[in-house]
């Protein structure tokens, strides 16, 4: 079984009181868009680089990885590095300044978390492009983010097999817009150049799901951690959980429990890694009711599942 809850934990805690990018909230341009797209490039980039360089083939084997998959391991850093090359030249061709690659900390101490925190991390990466292809205005940038976009899958793919979990495990990928992803992205950033341009992005609070929640099944009580406090709306004693999803968000109700746990039940029809916000109403998601999140939770039961 995938360490997700260990995965999870990193990405919720790592850099919870480091510094981040200034940004500021605009219009968005396709110029915009690429260089969202490069800098979630440049993190996976460096989290492979730096990870390959940290362990060994041998400590690789003694987490149980054969050769074949850490050599596969490598090609998905080439392509990352790749991706970096092509979103660089991309933009400097539009004339257009690329940003530059940050100063990160992925907090990643083991073979194991290193590939579970790989496997959350293309999984965002899908929820990204996916997204962020809709934005796009010029077809030609629209057939290069797709092109990055199936091999981000494949890679996910390949990383959820290797935990034996399903490597599909819903006919739908979830879109992810470009705060909610930039909220999973912050916690890994120290620091950016003072020469990046500021994207029109920002981060939400951070949501955790609580360890003792795994494994998460349908219809399973779940809780949740928040790093900020979420007050419900006049008159009610609960929020709402919004599960993503590409026809639109499934809405369960979130109640309040002892020592900031925020609690909720996991909807019919979500499967593999899945994403939830907090948020005061039960119609919409935007930026005025998303009071913390997302959160990662993958979800056990695949699609095929009875």
């Amino acid at each position: 079984m995938r360490l997700a809850a260990t995965a999870a934990v990193v990405l919720a805690t790592t850099g919870s009181t480091m510094a981040r990018p200034t940004v500021a909230k605009r219009a968005i341009t396709d110029a915009d868009i690429l260089n969202y797209a490069l800098t979630l490039e440049h993190l996976e980039d460096k989290f492979y680089r730096e990870g390959l360089a940290n362990f060994t083939q041998q400590q690789f084997a003694d987490a149980g990885y054969d050769a074949t998959f850490y050599k596969n391991l490598k090609e998905v850093s080439y392509d990352e590095t790749t991706h970096v090359s092509f979103l660089t030249g991309a933009l400097t061709a539009a004339g257009a300044k690329p940003v530059a690659e940050c100063t990160y900390a992925f907090g990643v101490t083991s073979v194991a978390a290193f590939v579970a925190t790989a496997s959350i991390l293309e999984g965002v990466g899908v929820s990204a492009y996916l997204r962020a292809a809709a934005s796009i205005v010029n077809k030609e940038y629209l057939t290069a983010a797709g092109s990055i976009l199936t091999v981000e899958s494949r890679h996910s793919s390949y990383l959820r097999a290797s935990f034996k979990e399903s490597p599909f495990p819903q006919p739908f990928d979830t879109p992810l817009d470009f705060d909610e992803v930039y909220t999973l992205a912050a916690p890994f950033i120290v620091s950016c150049p003072s020469t990046n341009a500021a994207l029109p992005v920002k981060a939400f609070p951070g949501l955790a799901l609580t360890a003792s929640s795994a494994p998460v099944t349908s219809g399973k009580t779940i809780q949740f951690t928040a790093k900020a406090t979420i007050e419900p709306d006049a008159g009610k004693d609960y929020v709402y959980a919004a599960w993503v999803a590409v026809t639109g968000p499934i809405f369960t109700k979130a109640y309040f429990k002892t020592g900031g746990i925020i609690e909720t039940t996991v909807p019919a029809g979500f499967h593999g890694q899945s994403y939830v916000v907090i948020t005061g109403c039960n119609s919409s998601v935007s930026d005025d009711t998303v009071k913390a999140g997302p959160a990662i939770v993958e979800v056990t039961n695949s699609s095929g599942s009875p």
